[in-house]
């Protein structure tokens, strides 16, 4: 079978590939506090949910910005705001109710960084706390990149996307310099390094930058090239293993973030592009599209479901395991047909409505044809 250019696969109206990605980060977080040492770590997956958020985020941006000329902040953030809250305040009110039942007292001490998406920097400056809501340090980063960065490229795009670009990396070489000279140098400790948004944001940054890359034509060769045998995937995956070896608190703190961000958004477009081929099909099948579907709600509730499998004394410690994962689907189904569902019925008010007749095709191609591909795509 011939493999699609990462083009054509790109001007699809799913991309493919992404859901089986997604299952991939949230399976390697749970199976890691689970007590599991995955050929995926949790880093790893925390890390690709960071890429591929910059990624998506950035894309659609793009293409509403080629088609209206203009991003709607307003509709952009009701959208945010439906995916994500009803989901995130539904659990954090339950952990607080469970935690308080049960006297976990640290739960008073993180109730209003949980309410604000702050827990990241109370991760960053108090340690992890025993709570239910340690684990929400990294939805924090996220709803703190949504709420800045449509801000960011409003006004970095006026400037035109090679500017962007290049915006991208130097700020990806100032957080990476940043976290190692914090780490090395002013001895911030590693959970300031590990959670703080201005330690991480480079994750982020390159996957935004990856989305715009992804419409120059000499970036869309090279990803080919790279995406053209099935193999190539292993090869990745090999090297962010090698990464996560090699020792050091140094390297691990510092410049590790940086690499594994540049090789998980390499491994996501081979995915994307590989999916379409037989070896890496799965990533295409219904359960792991399923999974990946509920991977936000499976993050948010997987620590109520590793507790409650570790409490089923009877079962061997393997199955403790797969019972954990097991109940942390079932929350995750349970919240995402429930609740989520609803509100996610109620974007479709907030999204752009189609191109008027004064938007030119030409306009649209202002980078390159896969642009014109992708509009082509979207209108069939």
């Amino acid at each position: 079978m011939n493999l699609p250019t990462l083009a054509s696969v790109l001007a699809s109206r799913k991309l493919p590939g992404l859901d089986g990605f997604r299952m991939i980060a949230v399976m390697a977080v749970v199976l890691a506090h689970s007590g599991v040492g995955s050929f995926f770590s949790a880093r790893h997956g925390v890390a690709g949910f960071f890429v591929l958020s910059g990624f998506l985020i950035t894309w659609l941006l793009l293409k509403e910005h080629e088609k209206a000329g203009r991003i709607s902040l307003r509709d952009f953030y009701m959208r945010r705001s439906l995916r994500i809250f009803p989901a995130y305040y539904v659990f954090l009110f339950a952990s607080i109710g469970w935690d308080l039942f049960r006297g976990n007292d640290d739960i008073k001490d993180v109730i209003l960084p949980g309410l604000f998406y702050l827990m990241n920097y109370y991760n960053a400056l108090e340690g992890h706390s025993t709570s239910s809501l340690a684990h929400l340090w990294s939805l924090a980063i996220e709803e703190q990149f949504y709420l800045l960065w449509p801000l960011a490229f409003i006004f970095l795009i006026q400037r035109g996307k090679n500017f962007v670009i290049s915006f991208l990396v130097v700020v990806s070489i100032i957080v990476m310099v940043w976290r190692t000279y914090s780490f090395s140098i002013l001895d911030f400790g590693t959970s300031y390094v590990y959670n703080a948004s201005d330690t991480r944001f480079d994750n982020l940054a390159i996957g935004c930058a990856l989305a715009f890359l992804l419409e120059k034509k000499y970036f869309l060769e090279l990803a080919d090239k790279l995406s053209s045998r099935f193999w190539m995937p292993l090869i990745t995956l090999v090297l962010l293993t090698i990464s996560r070896q090699v020792t050091g608190s140094d390297y691990t703190y510092g410049l590790a973030f940086t690499v594994d961000a540049i090789l998980l958004g390499v491994l996501l477009l081979q995915l994307m592009r590989l999916s379409q081929g037989r070896v890496w099909s799965w990533l295409n099948h219904p359960i792991s599209v399923y999974l990946g579907l509920i991977s936000y709600p499976i993050y948010l509730w997987h620590v109520w479901g590793i507790q409650a499998g570790n409490k089923l004394n009877f079962l061997p410690e393997s199955l403790q395991l797969v019972a954990g994962v097991v109940i942390s689907c079932m929350l995750a189904a349970l919240s995402y047909h429930l609740l989520e569902k609803r509100f996610l019925s109620l974007k479709h008010k907030y999204e752009r409505a189609k191109v008027g007749s004064n938007l030119t095709l030409a306009a649209v191609k202002s980078e390159n044809s896969m642009s014109a591909a992708f509009e082509k795509g979207r209108s069939s």
